[in-house]
């Protein structure tokens, strides 16, 4: 099955709009809507591992939701992960933004649209940094296992207060490396960028919008009855 290259904009007018949309549209018609054409896209996409960790995270909350039914010392969790389970489909198809598209991509997109150079920059980097704010975890958690440092739950705050001090400590150098590279490669010049990878807005792009936005239409409609 050859997979779908989409304009990275496509998936952040997608992960807009639709948290959105529960203002206006039945909850549990949206809920289902954005699972299903998540799973739809992160499958033509390729991007396979993706959508297993995603199932398996939203069938893992499914089924603690179930089991509160019948476990009354879970209620509350589960009320907790009913608001959150609405959006595991966002936060899969955010993982495959950042996973299939590098920073000059995400610019070139970007900057395709008439929004301030400042919000670009600002949303490229806050997606290319999540990846890297984890890889940072990992290198701490090693770090502490070969100091011989348990992370345990029976003290939550002195093993959180382990792993977030050397993460500030590491924001604080990354975000100096990263304004290095930034102004290196010009991100700071007044005039247009020309870039490699030249993002333009193809007839998939718009029929997977218009798709999109006929089915939150649709149930609005159907809903509204």
């Amino acid at each position: 099955m050859p997979k779908i290259q989409l304009n990275p904009i496509v998936l952040i007018v997608i992960n807009i709009l639709a948290p959105s949309m529960y203002i206006f549209l039945n909850g549990s018609f949206l809920k289902i809507y954005l699972i299903a054409f998540a799973t739809i896209l992160l499958l033509a996409m390729g991007c396979y591992k993706i959508f297993l960790v995603t199932a398996l995270v939203y069938g893992i909350m499914d089924g603690i939701i179930f089991l509160s039914r019948f476990v009354t010392a879970i209620e509350a969790f589960a009320l907790f992960l009913v608001v959150l389970q609405q959006s595991v489909p966002c936060f899969g198809l955010v993982a495959a933004l950042m996973k299939r598209y590098s920073s000059a991509e995400l610019l070139s997109s970007l900057e395709t649209m008439r929004i301030p150079r400042t919000l670009v920059v600002a949303v490229t980097i806050t997606l290319k940094y999540l990846p890297t704010f984890t890889r940072e975890f990992k290198y701490i958690h090693e770090s502490m296992r070969l100091r011989g440092i348990p992370f345990t739950l029976r003290r939550p705050v002195k093993s959180f207060q382990y792993f977030i001090v050397p993460q500030l400590f590491r924001c604080a150098a990354l975000s100096e490396e990263v304004t290095a590279a930034g102004l290196v490669k010009g991100i700071d010049a007044p005039m247009k960028r020309s870039s490699y990878y030249e993002q333009k807005f193809r007839f998939i792009d718009g029929l997977i919008l218009a798709l999109f936005v006929a089915g939150l239409i649709g149930g609005f409609l159907w809903y509204k009855k």
